[in-house]
């Protein structure tokens, strides 16, 4: 019984080392691939690196050297130009640059001489006229003729009464102005400005004569005779403390009395 208790234990210790035996090699060469390629791995990219170094260290001796070697010629040229004292070849025009700020303007200039006279313009339009000027001096009365006889009287002749008509005639200018009147100080205003019942312009107030009357109205009110004054050219206002605003109507009535005289 022993004996076979003890072939037993063997025979088990036997199996369950050849099966850790076969688990080792079975599941050991997977990790050591992996392994091995990693290394490879770092390696490669360790070698690369490392040639990129020395590409980066190489090009830039390259580049030092040239940059010593395009000194050294320049230096060469340079002393080649000092010892000649003579200006080089011109090189080629570089592109324009950008137009710089422009500076502050600089003091008038002395002025030329004067240009031969234009040609003449046309005429401007006339004028507003003038205020009228103060009457002049009257002067001497001359002398007195030596009065002749008194004739003889005569016979009374027939008594006629004649019979008188007086036809009025009325003329309207109208204006409207375009500027507020200031009449603190005295204004002109020129009969052509004016249009009549038809709404045509006028030269003149022709309709004012010894044999008539006028009547100005502004805005509808009927002004004082001392507030202007008027002729056949132009109506004009003397200075007084008041404006006419612009658009404000202005109406100069004249009124012709015609006698008509029937025997």
């Amino acid at each position: 019984m022993a004996a076979k208790r003890k072939y037993k234990c063997l025979k088990a210790k036997r199996k369950y080392k050849y099966t850790k035996r076969i688990k080792k090699t079975v599941f050991r060469k997977k990790p050591l691939c992996k392994r091995r390629l990693s290394m490879w791995c770092l390696l490669n990219r360790r070698k690369q690196n490392l040639q990129a170094a020395i590409d980066q260290q190489a090009l830039q001796a390259a580049i030092q050297e040239v940059k010593s070697e395009m000194k050294a010629e320049l230096d060469k040229w340079c002393e080649m130009q000092r010892s000649l004292s003579q200006p080089g070849i011109q090189g080629i025009s570089g592109p324009q640059g950008i137009q710089g700020i422009p500076g502050a303007q600089g003091e008038r200039g002395i002025d030329g001489s004067e240009g031969p006279p234009g040609i003449q313009g046309l005429p401007g339009l006339q004028g507003i006229q003038g205020e009228i000027g103060p009457q002049g001096i009257q002067g001497e009365i001359g002398p007195r003729g030596i009065q002749g006889e008194i004739g003889p009287q005569g016979p009374p002749g027939p008594v006629v009464i004649p019979e008188v008509t007086i036809s009025p005639t009325t003329n309207r200018y109208f204006y409207q102005p375009e500027t507020d009147l200031d009449l603190t100080m005295s204004v002109t205003i020129p009969a052509s400005f004016f249009t009549n019942d038809l709404g045509a312009p006028v030269a003149d107030f022709s309709a004012l004569d010894p044999n008539s009357f006028n009547n100005l109205y502004i805005n509808g009110i009927l002004q004082p005779g001392n507030s202007y004054d008027v002729n056949p050219t132009s109506l004009l206002f003397p200075a007084q403390s008041t404006i006419i605003y612009a658009g404000t109507p202005i109406v100069l009535e004249a009124v012709q009395l015609t006698a008509n005289v029937t025997v």
